[in-house]
């Protein structure tokens, strides 16, 4: 089905913690490592850019460092381009981020990435934490819409990284659309704009 609709990026995610491929997929670790590789191999044979979300990576590492850099290498070795650490359930702290991240760089060859959500209030601090630890790609939604208290919000994380880190992101055109964008996706969404959004709500940098 990934193949069928014709996107040259796939991306996959897999099971990084041994709690979950024990009591969720109930297979042996070295099955799920097979997983992983197998659906890889099959996506780069096809001619795709794959990149593999690691899912509950930080938790899965927490839990057992050496199985959770297993699954990662079972992704990398068998092709892909870009390998997302998720912090799916939102609870590590950006200390965490830095220390983990800059412990599977020293493993890890391929393009790192950082996937975060925000149910401990940091998936932005933590995008940025991971960018300063090695990471180059950054999954987030705009205006951090997503479940239960949302993704990393891009509206944030883009301005960062381009103004205050000096990375360039998005073009400065682009840039200064990103205050009407995100309005309008809140629109389609049926959704109030949140006026006290940095950089882009209406409360931004107003001071009496």
């Amino acid at each position: 089905k990934l193949l069928e609709v014709e996107t040259p990026v796939v991306a996959i995610f897999g099971k990084s913690w041994s709690f979950h491929v024990t009591d969720i997929l109930k297979v042996s670790y070295e099955d799920n490592l097979k997983m992983i590789s197998d659906t890889v191999a099959f996506l780069k044979k096809n001619g795709k850019e794959v990149i593999y979300d690691a899912e509950h990576f930080f938790d899965g590492f927490k839990a057992d460092e050496a199985y959770a850099l297993q699954t990662l290498k079972a992704a990398e070795e068998s092709g892909a381009d870009n390998i997302t650490l998720c912090d799916t359930n939102g609870g590590t702290m950006p200390f965490e981020i830095r220390e983990i991240v800059s412990k599977v760089r020293k493993h890890i060859k391929a393009s790192l990435g950082i996937h975060t959500h925000n149910d401990t209030g940091v998936a932005v601090a933590n995008a940025l934490i991971a960018v300063e630890s090695g990471v180059s790609l950054v999954q987030g939604t705009m205006n951090g819409l997503g479940e239960r208290t949302g993704n990393g919000d891009l509206c944030s994380i883009i301005p960062n990284l381009q103004i205050k880190y000096g990375y360039k992101v998005i073009h400065p055109e682009q840039l200064r659309r990103l205050v009407e964008t995100s309005r309008y996706i809140d629109e389609i969404s049926n959704l109030n704009h949140n006026p006290r959004l940095p950089y882009v709500g209406e409360a931004a940098f107003a001071h009496k």
